[in-house]
């Protein structure tokens, strides 16, 4: 009987262990994710895949440098909206709201110098370039006068000059414009600025709550639940018409399946975060991360 029981028992010790394992596993991933989006890390990630597409669509060379300097200033300038956004993060994001926000001025304001010290040393243009978001997130974040709101407090343009900013480094950053890739340039910017617009839009819905609360007036909170879907639909939707322009004047058909795909996630994006059982977790993980795929079909293309 003892012989035949036996099996049974190392079965039963294999799946406590595997559980075991599986739980260890999940809650690793589960830390390193919250580190990430706590940290800005996983932001300043997806804003190196943008400058990643603008190099890919210009069949550039990619610079390993001009990569980390991008890298440095968006995590400067998200690290220094945390710091500057802690009321609203504490309702927003109670688990990833940042505790020692003394710690997290000091890493951006280094990691804002360094970046814009690499981006010097790599020439005027870059440096140029990445100056423009980082006197854009100061202004968006900081309230240099009693008498002058910050840009994040005027609704509509906050969402509009943080996607400007984006598109601007994204377009820029690979190669200054010329007039012989001025047509494709614009479409860069456009194709960029489309899709942060809807992912920061996107954002504000998630982070109505706390806004509210902080008296921070955005677009989801001004038009409502129903008017900002639509609105973003629309939005949305200009990607597949900046698709049809491209196929029919032959820009980018190469890279035609990446503008689709595109457009398509911010479809699927605004179907998920207005669900009502919409966990914030999954939906900041969408948007933080929207470039990955994104890039990753750009480079098989590519290859």
């Amino acid at each position: 009987m003892k012989n035949q029981s036996f099996p049974t028992e190392s079965t039963d010790a294999q799946k406590n262990l595997l559980a075991h394992v599986l739980n260890l596993t999940h809650s690793s991933i589960f830390k390193i994710l919250k580190l990430l989006i706590s940290t800005s890390l996983l932001l300043a990630v997806n804003g190196v895949m943008v400058v990643v597409f603008g190099f890919f669509s210009y069949g550039s060379t990619i610079s390993p440098l001009l990569l980390l300097a991008a890298f440095l200033v968006t995590f400067a300038v998200y690290g220094l909206n945390k710091v500057t956004d802690r009321a609203e993060d504490s309702i927003n994001q109670p688990e990833t709201s940042p505790n020692a926000s003394g710690y997290y001025l000091v890493f951006s304001v280094a990691s804002m110098l360094t970046g814009l010290f690499i981006g010097m040393l790599t020439g005027i243009w870059p440096f140029i370039v990445l100056l423009m978001p980082v006197i854009i997130g100061v202004i968006y974040s900081a309230r240099i006068s009693k008498s002058i709101p910050r840009l994040k407090e005027v609704v509509g343009l906050k969402s509009i000059v943080v996607a400007v900013s984006w598109a601007t480094t994204g377009c820029l950053l690979p190669g200054s414009v010329c007039v012989e890739q001025l047509q494709a340039s614009a479409i860069v910017f456009l194709y960029i600025l489309i899709r942060v617009l809807v992912g920061t839009i996107l954002c504000d819905v998630l982070d109505k709550k706390g806004d509210s609360a902080s008296g921070v007036e955005t677009i989801p909170i001004r038009l409502g639940r129903n008017k900002t879907q639509k609105l973003l639909i629309l939005v949305n939707s200009l990607g597949m018409l900046l698709s049809v322009y491209c196929a029919t004047t032959g820009m980018f058909l190469r890279f035609l399946p990446v503008l689709i795909f595109g457009v398509f996630y911010g479809y699927m994006s605004i179907w998920v975060i207005f669900k009502d059982n919409c966990k914030r977790a999954t939906a900041g993980l969408m948007l933080d991360g929207e470039w990955f795929p994104i890039v990753l079909i750009a480079c098989v293309l590519v290859s």
